[in-house]
């Protein structure tokens, strides 16, 4: 689901009355200009939001289909977090920890603006351990049921999800899916990044250690599959030439979720 221009122009009008930043900002370390500069960016060209090095797929995810639902939604939840370090959407509650906010990104790893919304979405679910690096991999990485959890919190309707940790799924889940974007549903998918790869996507795998945005429609035909797929600040064709079995693509995929958005 793509947001139309005036979607556009209301959330960049939004960003050109960016409010004064307070004494004592809740992330000392991002330099303002720059994160207004990018966040001009990922409203006009939603695949330039990236979660780089640090293991933030499923914020990056999510925060994609918002981008592209509702982007009006994801400024005012970057400008509220920067200005007053916590966001509401919805009933989407967030508030960073202070290690969370005042670490500073390093330049080419992740983009400050980038930090702010999928990091701060990260720590805030986190009871324990804080997303206070991009290194801090385990504490970066969703848990089951969180993405359509998320998407409810913030309105969609009809959220499923049908997803394994360490199983993987087959063609009754890969048919779901494709129906499903079909029906102009937002759809995320839990796979091994194995998947993403020609050199390493008939490989097999037992977990799932990233999630993707189906980007348009799959190709389903004939026991054979070949789909884009949003991911790393970039889409990708999996394959990117051809098609893979069924089969082979099962090896690597563990499930998915999907929501209608709702336009109120």
């Amino acid at each position: 689901m793509f947001a139309g221009p005036m979607r556009k122009d209301y959330a960049l009008s939004l960003i050109d009355r960016f409010p004064p930043l307070p004494k004592g900002r809740p992330f000392p370390r991002i330099d303002p200009a720059e994160l207004i500069a990018d966040l001009r960016k990922r409203v006009t060209d939603p695949v330039s939001q990236d979660q780089g090095v640090a293991s933030l797929c499923c914020p990056a995810s999510f925060f994609y289909c918002v981008l592209n639902y509702k982007p009006e939604l994801y400024v005012k939840y970057v400008i509220d977090l920067f200005t007053t370090g916590k966001a509401r959407i919805g009933s989407l509650e967030v508030k960073p920890g202070m290690a969370c906010r005042v670490y500073q990104p390093p330049k080419g790893k992740i983009a400050g603006v980038d930090w702010v919304a999928l990091a701060s979405l990260r720590d805030s679910y986190n009871a324990i351990l804080d997303v206070a690096s991009i290194d801090d991999d385990t504490a970066a990485r969703s848990r089951q049921g969180e993405v359509s959890k998320w998407f409810r919190q913030i309105g969609y309707a009809g959220v499923r999800e049908d997803s394994n940790i360490f199983v993987s799924k087959g063609r009754k889940e890969i048919e779901a899916f494709e129906r499903d974007a079909r029906s102009y549903r937002d759809v995320c998918l839990f796979v091994h990044t194995n998947l993403l790869y020609d050199t390493t996507n008939k490989h097999n795998s037992h977990y799932w250690n990233h999630c993707v945005v189906v980007d348009e429609p799959p190709e389903v035909r004939n026991g054979r599959i070949n789909l884009k797929v949003y991911t790393y600040g970039g889409t990708t064709r999996i394959p990117t030439v051809g098609t893979l079995s069924l089969e082979e693509f099962s090896r690597n995929f563990y499930g998915y979720v999907s929501g209608q958005p709702t336009f109120k």
